[in-house]
């Protein structure tokens, strides 16, 4: 079947076409999956979500010309914003270690500090939250505890994408002032 003839098909929901379209370009779409994503399940998964929203979504099917084209660069873009994700949840992660390393035994810290059970120390830790405003408070949460795009939590928060991260910045420099003090006065006290 020529491409032409499969858009029109696909156009009025012919999950026959659709199912052609899969069997026809899925290889390659595949083999430009695996470039960016370097895992085979991945890149399967990127394929398939790639097909859903075009199985779930019709519409799409209108705007279409070039149907080749039109796959190999939406699988493209999917792959380049699973990696974009990737790339922030793992930044997120970092700074998540770097505050909640407060907490931990690596840190130098008193030994009654040290002896403390672990639920004093997290009542310390989301103490020194709860010293945060409403709006520091809210956007820490939103990101770093329920994992949110910096985007999803303005849109949460009814502020702009750029509020949110000017409040987790403010929010981080209040959190790490207070892990200095401790530091420094844990350090006066094994000195002294």
């Amino acid at each position: 079947m020529e491409d032409q003839e499969l858009i029109q098909q696909l156009q009025e929901g012919n999950l026959e076409a659709f199912n052609q379209a899969y069997k026809k370009y899925a290889p390659t779409m595949l083999t430009i999956a695996y470039t960016f994503m370097r895992d085979k399940d991945d890149a399967a998964d990127v394929v398939q979500d790639c097909f859903a929203t075009l199985l779930h979504k019709p519409q799409l099917w209108k705007s279409i010309r070039d149907i080749r084209w039109y796959l190999m660069r939406m699988v493209q873009n999917q792959c380049l914003g699973v990696i974009r994700k990737r790339d922030v949840q793992h930044q997120k992660d970092e700074v998540f270690q770097y505050y909640n390393k407060s907490a931990s035994e690596d840190v130098s810290l008193p030994e009654s500090y040290n002896n403390t059970n672990p639920q004093e120390k997290e009542n310390k830790v989301v103490s020194w939250l709860g010293s945060l405003s409403p709006q520091r408070k809210r956007a820490m949460e939103l990101v770093y505890q329920q994992e949110l795009s910096y985007q999803e939590a303005a849109l949460k928060m009814g502020i702009s994408k750029q509020s949110v991260k000017t409040h987790l910045r403010y929010a981080k420099q209040i959190l790490k002032s207070k892990m200095t003090t401790i530091l420094l006065a844990a350090s006066t006290l094994m000195l002294g």
